[in-house]
């Protein structure tokens, strides 16, 4: 199937509700089907993120290395998910590692032609800031609704949101009970308890870092 420059960015939630006329041009300054081989670098610590990637084929890998030196994967991306679009309107240095998990292909869009667009554009730059507008609300409502849930709920929301993406109900955790403990907002000791009454009334079985949901 050949591959559409105008489909790729429509399908990228920070452009899905851009008018045809605005996405024709942002695919006027876009790059397309960049290849990566699989274990190849797409970024790596303390580059200079100057573009918003989205993942066309393939899946990949988005890294980090904890203080013992292991290597943590936070999340993965796959076809028409987007990464670092905060690069399209800061200079963001991060710490983070992207790598091709399979052959991949990545499109982009610079931040100076993205910019450059939008200085000459007063319609599109007023359509990404009401866009940007109601993400920052989305993420203020989950950061309600996370504060409401108990413990409970948060980790096995964090567990069900780990097995959609793996496609797959028993996986191996990417980061340690510490580290997921303080995603949690809650301490080593609540999240040891919670993994036992998990696994006490069914929901889970656990076996080291490797969990299974029944």
């Amino acid at each position: 199937m050949s591959h559409s420059a105008f489909a790729c960015l429509k399908a990228a939630p920070i452009f899905s509700q851009l008018s045809d006329e605005l996405i024709e041009q942002l695919v006027n300054i876009s790059i397309h089907q960049k290849k990566y081989t699989a274990g190849s670098y797409i970024y790596e610590p303390d580059d200079d993120l100057s573009a918003l990637l989205i993942v066309d084929t393939g899946k990949i890998d988005i890294l980090n290395i904890n203080d013992s030196g292991q290597e943590l994967r936070l999340y993965s991306l796959y076809s028409h998910q987007v990464d670092v679009e905060s690069s399209l309107f800061t200079d963001a240095i991060h710490h983070h590692f992207a790598r091709a998990r399979s052959d991949s292909s990545v499109c982009l869009i610079r931040r100076k032609d993205f910019q450059n667009l939008l200085h000459d554009n007063p319609k599109l730059a007023l359509n990404m800031l009401n866009t940007y507008g109601k993400r920052l609300t989305e993420l203020e409502q989950r950061q309600i609704s996370l504060s409401l849930q108990s413990a409970d709920e948060r980790l096995l929301k964090y567990l069900h949101e780990i097995a959609a993406i793996q496609l797959n109900n028993t996986f191996k955790l990417a980061i340690t009970k510490k580290e997921l403990a303080s995603s949690l907002h809650i301490t080593p000791e609540t999240l040891s308890r919670l993994f036992k009454k998990l696994t006490k009334n069914g929901t889970i079985t656990l076996d080291k870092r490797k969990v299974t949901i029944l």
